[in-house]
C-alpha cells in the first residue's frame, strides 16, 4: 500500500528531468510522490541502477524550480500504446529542494481544487 497519494501531470511535459552531471534530457516526469516518480523516456532504464536527476518545472509564475535527486530504479518497461518507456523510480535520499518542491506543488493542489 501506498504511503503517499501521488501528484499525476495532465501535461506530459510539465517537469522534465535532465541527468545531473551532464544536464542531458533524461525524460519527462508523469507522477511522484515523497518517495518516488514515475519517469516517461525515450530508453530502457536497468532495475536497480542509480540516477543523478534534477528535476525542472516552471511554476506558475513563470519562475524556474530546480530539484535534485538520487533515484534508484525499480521498474522498466515499454508502454505498448504509445512506445515509450516507463520507469518506477524511488528516492534513494530526499533532498532539501526535492522536499520544498512537493509541497509547493501540494499547496499549488490544495489552492486549485478550492477555486
Amino acid at each position: 500500500m501506498r504511503q503517499h497519494n501521488r501528484i499525476v501531470f495532465r501535461s506530459m511535459f510539465r517537469i522534465r528531468a535532465v541527468d545531473g552531471r551532464s544536464g542531458k534530457l533524461f525524460g519527462y516526469v508523469a507522477d511522484l510522490s515523497e518517495t518516488g516518480l514515475k519517469l516517461r523516456c525515450d530508453e530502457l532504464l536497468e532495475a536497480d541502477s542509480v540516477l543523478d536527476l534534477r528535476l525542472r518545472m516552471r511554476d506558475r509564475e513563470g519562475h524556474m524550480r530546480e530539484a535534485e535527486v538520487s533515484v534508484r530504479c525499480i521498474w522498466s518497461r515499454e508502454n505498448a500504446q504509445t512506445g515509450q518507456f516507463e520507469a518506477g523510480l524511488a528516492l534513494e535520499q530526499p533532498s532539501m529542494t526535492f522536499s520544498e518542491l512537493m509541497r509547493s506543488l501540494r499547496a499549488g493542489r490544495r489552492s486549485a481544487d478550492a477555486d
